[in-house]
């Protein structure tokens, strides 16, 4: 017997037992995290798939804390559904797919949940999930990091918060809406916006709003006239904008002053009229 040409066909034919039956049992969960929500139901998805060669015993689903609680075991052969007392007025188990609902979750309930599709000839196939709690946001800071380069001024405000599942995050300048345009930028998905040449039209007020699912936090951040941005100092005699504010108003207080001596005159000579009468 030559050895060289009886490994290669032993392999394959151990690959092809093992495909064989790991193609007889299979069972998914939909989502490998799930986030629950204090007090709302939380929807554990499974999919489970028996070949027609084999049949199929049990499910069981089992959640593992600080150790591993059985939730339910359903029994094919009887259509029984059997489960544990602490989960007994809380699940719904759907026994053509094997998804669970779990009702009214909590934070203890967080953990690893794990489904078992067994066969009568004693095969299993396994899939878990973890679920986890939603929480809302707390604790949003803006912080700046200016970074000096040559003549400009490179500014980056981040967004951060303390806790919060999924935030997503958006900026506001002065009350408005900030869109990302080719002097500013967005980016670390929403947490960061950049100002690359700082200048007058950047000073004022910015907002970062997180808001997930739960709730929102908004921080706030002034970039103001410092040391640090002379830029934000208005200088009447230099910039083109305010050149003419100077004039205008010593037109505005001449043109009041001439209208109260006017009004001063006219009510004079109204009294010498009614006085000389």
């Amino acid at each position: 017997m030559d050895v060289r040409q009886t490994w290669p066909s032993v392999i394959v034919s151990i690959v092809l037992l093992l495909t064989g039956a790991g193609l007889c049992l299979n069972v998914n969960v939909k989502e490998a995290i799930i986030h629950g929500i204090s007090g709302h139901p939380v929807y554990l998805e499974a999919t489970y798939l028996v070949e027609p060669s084999n049949k199929l015993h049990s499910i069981t689903w089992k959640v593992d804390k600080e150790g591993p609680t059985r939730i339910l075991q359903y029994i094919v052969s009887k259509n029984k559904t059997l489960p544990s007392t602490p989960f007994r007025q809380r699940i719904k188990f759907d026994s053509e797919t094997g998804s669970l609902v779990l009702f009214d979750f909590t934070p203890s309930d967080q953990g690893t949940y794990q489904i078992t599709v067994t066969a009568d000839d004693g095969a299993e196939d396994k899939a878990s999930t973890e679920v986890t709690l939603y929480e809302p946001i707390a604790g949003i800071m803006v912080t700046m990091t200016p970074n000096e380069t040559f003549s400009s001024r490179n500014v980056t405000l981040s967004c951060s918060v303390e806790r919060g599942t999924e935030p997503e995050f958006s900026w506001r300048k002065d009350g408005r809406n900030i869109t990302e345009t080719g002097r500013l930028s967005v980016w670390n998905s929403g947490q960061s916006l950049n100002l690359p040449m700082f200048s007058l039209e950047d000073c004022g007020s910015y907002a970062c709003l997180a808001t997930n699912q739960l709730n929102n936090k908004t921080g706030s951040l002034n970039l103001l006239a410092s040391s640090r941005f002379p830029q934000c100092r208005v200088d009447l005699r230099t910039n083109p904008r305010h050149r003419f504010v100077l004039p205008v108003l010593f037109v505005i207080v001449g043109t009041l002053m001439g209208l109260v001596s006017c009004s001063a005159k006219v009510g004079k000579i109204a009294l010498q009229r009614t006085r000389s009468k």
